[in-house]
């Protein structure tokens, strides 16, 4: 496949220079991300340059779309679990493009590319001109002068198509060492924009020092980063976490008899200086004595609320100059004595005014911080403090320790506890990093995509939490394993380790495997991707791979809760295949190539037939290579026109082949 002749990018940085003879051949989509490019440059700002760099949108264009082939046999759950989430086998950049359905709709892309140390990353040159390639290409090693340009011409195209994946208030978190972490973060600035970075999360990976530390590496590194940003910072929503019990627990058992939980709060702030209108004395009901903020704070509330407080002790309160250099104090007006008996008539009651004295009212002055007043979850914040906050704070720069996000150690042991020994993949990360992560940034129903799904950490974080909060979560997890060392570890790793995280089955020292761990609900659809798809290659298929291509390719755009389709056994029907969750029937007309494939009167009586057995409700859906009937309450999806759609791939408009 030729190069498209009109994707020349000046090595100066200058924008993308388009032939005027080609302007006709480009999209409306290419021609407007053409014009950003050239407005970005004008505007000016920092932008990468290497080697070998091209637009991103121009070698996605390129990459043909492939169709899976369902394995059943690596697949678990029911039928409607199977088509919620999803394990795929194969390159991740064909792999999202091919996932043309989901373009748009994912909530979360959390991912862990290679981090280009020398041992973990490949790269085939060919991709600079043809993305299609499969081979995988030679391990860059550590001292190639050019990897860094390789790595970048690797992860761009792919940044890019995750950007596109994602819905417009979703969010991608990726992880990254030193060693790519500046050169990533400027590409990501790049792609989604500086003002859509939520977070720069620094994690420790290990809580003791290693003992490589030699002449040129001179500090241990125990850290690693998570980059988050935003498709559109306005639009994204960082969500609170769940409180601690203990932190709960603080609110329990009032010792007034309040209805309500509550625990003691301070009435004072810092600021004293700035605020002298707010640092004056109070005097008790109970004793007469006068209570002022400690040094340096001031009563955090206003004085009308201040006062207020203190009346609901039963007095009134009046303002009056005590000449001890502050404001005029609130004090008591009226009769001492009988204030005093009106208070203690209502600390004997019990559930005490919100503003309460200690020591039975021979102590400070506080306030009652209802539970019902706190948010229902704590947000995310350096270090993950145990008090609660009335308003987000911004994360900017934020480090978790090792107890908040777990450490490298714990995440290969988790690993090993669920699979065993001997896998042979050693950069896991913890799962509860992935958890947090998953917690924050996904909602509760929301689709969470990782492109370089490895062990399936993403897999087991969405599962765990499902079953944590109940919650609804889906997962994508694109892994094509190491195919040049003879591992598939798509299927012999990650395939794993998700299927016993959901059936609780776990190795034993005898070598045998056991139920021993709590299971987790759902299940999930594994796939491989194949041949890429033409008009020629669909025309091709037998039924059953056609059958798996509309199962794979299926999407409601209009309704995300009935966007899958449950597959039916294949016995049960000769035309009804798969429903989806409005009870509505799915109908294939097709005994492979070369054999009449017409919905005519005959077909069509087939169809009311079986949607009738079936208890379905219209319309009734049905891909057929012609039709020839227009019944009632049928939608007729014309093959191969109508699939190659649903992939996104037009024959007609798209150049793949500009000589």
């Amino acid at each position: 496949m030729a190069r498209l002749k009109d994707s020349l990018l000046a090595s100066n940085g200058s924008a993308t220079k388009v032939s005027n003879n080609h302007y006709e051949t480009l999209t409306k989509s290419d021609l407007i991300r053409l014009l950003e490019k050239r407005d970005a440059d004008e505007i000016g700002g920092i932008r990468l340059q290497y080697e070998g760099q091209t637009p991103p949108w121009l070698i996605v264009r390129q990459v043909r779309p492939r169709r899976q082939k369902i394995e059943s046999k690596l697949s678990l759950g029911t039928e409607e679990a199977q088509s919620r989430s999803q394990i795929i086998e194969g390159e991740n950049l064909q792999a999202m493009v091919s996932l043309y359905k989901y373009r748009g709709q994912i909530d979360l892309i959390l991912t862990d590319p290679p981090y280009n140390t020398g041992l973990d990353f490949r790269y085939n040159d060919k991709w600079d001109e043809d993305p299609n390639d499969p081979d995988l290409g030679k391990l860059v090693p550590e001292d190639d002068g050019s990897r860094h340009s390789k790595w970048l011409r690797f992860m761009t195209p792919r940044l890019w198509m995750m950007k596109e994946m994602l819905r417009p208030n979703g969010v991608l978190a990726i992880c990254i060492d030193y060693r790519e972490l500046f050169r990533l973060g400027v590409l990501l600035d790049q792609i989604f924009g500086e003002k859509n970075r939520i977070a720069i999360i620094n994690w420790q990976k290990t809580y003791s020092p290693k003992n490589n530390v030699g002449k040129l590496t001179h500090v241990s590194a125990s850290t690693e980063y998570v980059l988050v940003y935003a498709k559109n910072n306005e639009l994204a929503k960082t969500n609170l976490l769940p409180r601690a019990k203990r932190t709960d627990a603080r609110y329990s058992k009032p010792i007034d008899g309040d209805p309500q939980p509550w625990t003691s709060g301070d009435l004072t702030g810092p600021g004293a200086a700035t605020h002298l209108g707010q640092v004056y004395g109070i005097q008790s009901p109970f004793n007469g004595q006068i209570y002022y903020p400690a040094e340096g704070r001031c009563w955090a509330a206003e004085r009308a609320r201040v006062q207020a407080m203190l009346e609901g002790w039963g007095c009134k309160y009046t303002s009056k100059q005590l000449n001890d250099g502050k404001k005029p104090a609130l004090v008591v007006a009226g009769s001492l004595t009988v204030a005093r008996k009106r208070a203690e008539e209502i600390m004997k009651r019990g559930t005490w005014p919100v503003g309460y004295w200690l020591g039975n009212g021979k102590g400070a002055f506080r306030v009652k911080k209802y539970l019902k007043d706190v948010k229902k979850g704590i947000v995310p914040m350096t270090y993950w403090a145990d008090e609660d906050y009335d308003t987000p704070l911004e994360l900017g720069v934020t480090s978790w320790d090792h107890e908040q996000s777990g450490h490298s150690q714990a995440g290969l042991s988790e690993l090993n506890a669920i699979v065993g020994r001997g896998h042979n993949f050693d950069t896991v990360k913890p799962l509860k990093l992935f958890k947090k992560l998953t917690q924050i940034w996904c909602p509760a129903s929301g689709i969470v995509m990782d492109p370089f799904g490895g062990s399936g950490t993403t897999a087991h974080a969405v599962l765990a939490l499902n079953k944590d909060a109940g919650a609804d979560r889906r997962f994508i997890i694109i892994e094509q394993g190491r195919p040049d060392r003879g591992d598939p570890y798509a299927r012999s790793l990650t395939q794993t380790r998700v299927l016993r995280a959901i059936t609780g089955e776990r190795p034993q020292a005898n070598g045998k495997v056991k139920v021993t761990a709590p299971k987790l609900p759902g299940g999930f659809r594994f796939t491989q991707l194949s041949k890429a798809v033409d008009a020629d290659a669909v025309l091709a298929l037998e039924r059953e791979e056609m059958l798996d291509l509309l199962l794979t390719s299926h999407w409601d755009q209009g309704d995300r809760a009935s966007a899958y389709l449950k597959r039916l056994p294949a016995t049960t029907n000769s035309l009804l295949f798969a429903v989806n969750n409005r009870g509505n029937g799915y109908f294939l007309v097709w005994n492979g190539p070369g054999k009449p494939s017409i919905l005519d009167r005959s077909m069509f009586r087939t169809v009311t037939e079986e949607a009738k057995a079936a208890n379905l409700n219209p319309p009734y859906h049905v891909y057929a290579r012609l039709s020839t009937y227009s019944g009632p309450n049928t939608e007729f999806y014309q093959i191969p026109d109508r699939i190659l759609d649903k992939l996104g791939f037009n024959e007609a408009t798209q150049p793949f082949r500009i000589d």
